[in-house]
């Protein structure tokens, strides 16, 4: 007489265990990478609500505002990534940046880009 198996077997748990432990492995590296675009993001939103209340007069005051902010969120590294333009009275901020994600397998470039125009 032949019993039917109840629950998973010790090769299907060890496989389920893996397919976790691999989605943790990305997750841990990508969450950080999307929490600074997301602090990049809330950067360049803050300086065109500051600009819509006192629009600025150069683009030394927007590099000033831009630095004041990476360094209260302490990432005072990706000043260099900030590109600040004038074309008359208008000022474009572009951010520019590279970080791998590291698949096992291979690693992936992932590139974050953003464009804020102040009119």
């Amino acid at each position: 007489m032949h019993r039917k198996q109840k629950g998973a077997s010790a090769i299907g748990l060890i496989v389920m265990l893996a397919i976790l432990g691999y989605g943790i492995f990305i997750g841990l590296q990508y969450i950080p990478q999307f929490l600074e675009f997301g602090t990049v993001d809330s950067i360049l939103g803050s300086i065109e609500a500051n600009h819509k209340a006192s629009p600025v007069g150069s683009v030394n005051e927007i590099q000033g505002a831009i630095k004041r902010q990476l360094d209260v969120n302490q990432m005072n590294d990706m000043m260099d990534n900030f590109y600040v333009t004038q074309n008359g009275g208008t000022y474009t901020i572009e951010v520019n940046y590279e970080r791998e994600l590291n698949l096992g397998y291979k690693n992936k470039l992932m590139k974050y880009e953003k464009t804020l125009t102040l009119r």
